[in-house]
């Protein structure tokens, strides 16, 4: 194991649309891997290393390129660290298979060791934030704001239409199946960027994810003590589940919570509604600044 693509051809190929997709940024970055007990972690960086780093984790089949839109306003207020979910779509390298939460925190507290981060702003997309929340819950002391976007799981169950749109998907390969299942995650219902959509098609199509983990939603006792300043943008489009009701159980069991409902918005918001949640985003990083 060490690599998720079906050979180092496909593996090549992938890795040259994913520095396609980087040229999207408009900001310089570097890239390094960080040892872990799960294998070897890939991470994007970008701004001034010297300002409080923002940790984040991407959708599900995504990788880091996924960030592009919201860079270049992040890293105004923080230097930003983009995160190939292990075993997941991107350029990190397992070796072991992430299989429960545990597990999941265990790799992330090494990423943070590996790369000598103390206490951070953590922020995720989708399964990203499912798994940001779920390193909050059981590292607070390592986490000084969270940032979730459309969280998979998390604080509602998902709907079956997810597995109905996105197996196939995985199961046929084809860009018409690939195509049909984001178009269904957009609020306008509109493709993909054509060069992010190349990277996406060349991981469905390449390469098979190991991440075993399902996002699940998480029990009211496991908030008790619960006191990060956390930040919840969902659609009022979103697909995955009724964004409503997410953000109600948010708020009954996150007192404190900011939250806000995103007009025109579905699951695809940093994405296409990017100017609103980077302006969302922003204010909320400079006034949990320490």
């Amino acid at each position: 194991m060490g690599s998720i693509f079906k050979s180092k051809i496909a593996e090549e190929h992938y890795y040259m649309c994913y520095e396609k997709s980087l040229d999207k940024f408009g900001v310089k970055g570097t890239s390094c891997y960080i040892a872990t007990s799960l294998g070897d972690t890939h991470i994007l960086r970008f701004g001034d290393p010297n300002k409080k780093p923002l940790i984040l984790f991407h959708g599900m089949t995504m990788s880091s390129t996924m960030w592009f839109p919201n860079m270049k306003e992040l890293v105004q207020e923080r230097c930003v660290y983009a995160v190939d979910v292990m075993g997941d779509f991107g350029k990190s390298k397992p070796t072991v298979a992430i299989k429960n939460r545990k597990m999941a925190n265990q790799w992330m507290i090494e990423v943070l060791d590996g790369l000598e981060l103390g206490k951070v702003d953590l922020g995720g997309h989708s399964m990203g934030g499912f798994l940001s929340l779920n390193f909050a819950l059981g590292y607070p002391e390592r986490v000084s704001s969270l940032v979730l976007y459309a969280p998979a799981g998390t604080f509602h169950k998902i709907s079956y239409k997810f597995f109905i749109k996105i197996y196939p998907a995985l199961l046929f390969h084809t860009e018409s199946w690939i195509d049909r299942a984001f178009m269904w995650f957009s609020g306008k219902g509109e493709p993909l960027d054509p060069i992010f959509r190349t990277q996406v098609i060349a991981g469905y199509q390449h390469a098979k994810p190991l991440l075993q983990l399902m996002p699940s939603v998480f029990q009211d006792e496991e908030f008790r003590q619960f006191q990060v300043p956390t930040l919840l943008l969902i659609g009022d489009k979103e697909v995955i589940y009724p964004a409503e009701k997410a953000i109600a159980n948010a708020k009954r069991i996150i007192p404190n919570i900011e939250s806000h409902l995103i007009a025109g918005a579905s699951h695809s918001l940093t994405m296409e509604n990017a100017d609103e949640v980077n302006a969302l985003t922003i204010p909320f990083l400079k006034r949990v600044q320490i």
